[in-house]
């Protein structure tokens, strides 16, 4: 017997993302723009090169947590779970969001740490913002493509 998904909330959850995605792009230009203006040239190109390699490092592992978040989802959307089977997700879903607010705890505290410099400062609002937006894409990308294969 085929299982059933409802997956209305799952599709809600990537309009959410979206609208999400939208706005830290928005957030992302604007403070590379003044990052830009007040900046001399030189440290811009050293800081954006040493952005763009440390999110490459990170973008694996943000995708498999990603990915496995998306994978939970999908499975919360089937319309017959046992209670055990929908606490085990709900525990799963809890560690996730307390995974996630502590890497937003780390990146607070690590900018108001930080040194003030302002090549320092825009790395670390541009990894912040560019995990954030991988997460989203990731997590978008892995759930449309599992409601595909399950729907």
């Amino acid at each position: 017997m085929a299982q059933a998904f409802d997956f209305t909330r799952l599709r809600r959850l990537t309009v959410i993302h979206a609208v999400v995605q939208l706005f830290l792009l928005i957030l992302l230009a604007g403070s590379a723009y003044l990052f830009l203006i007040r900046v001399p040239s030189a440290s811009v190109l050293g800081s954006i090169v040493r952005v763009v390699v440390i999110q490459l490092a990170l973008f694996y592992p943000i995708y498999r947590f990603a990915t496995s978040d998306a994978e939970r989802e999908v499975a919360s959307a089937a319309s017959t779970l046992t209670a055990d089977e929908q606490n085990a997700l709900r525990r799963k879903r809890v560690f996730s969001d307390i995974v996630k607010g502590a890497i937003f705890i780390f990146f607070v505290v690590f900018t108001l740490r930080a040194p003030g410099a302002a090549p320092v400062q825009f790395m670390i609002l541009s990894l912040f913002l560019l995990s954030y937006l991988c997460y989203f894409q990731c997590f978008n990308h892995a759930a449309k493509r599992l409601m595909k294969e399950k729907g």
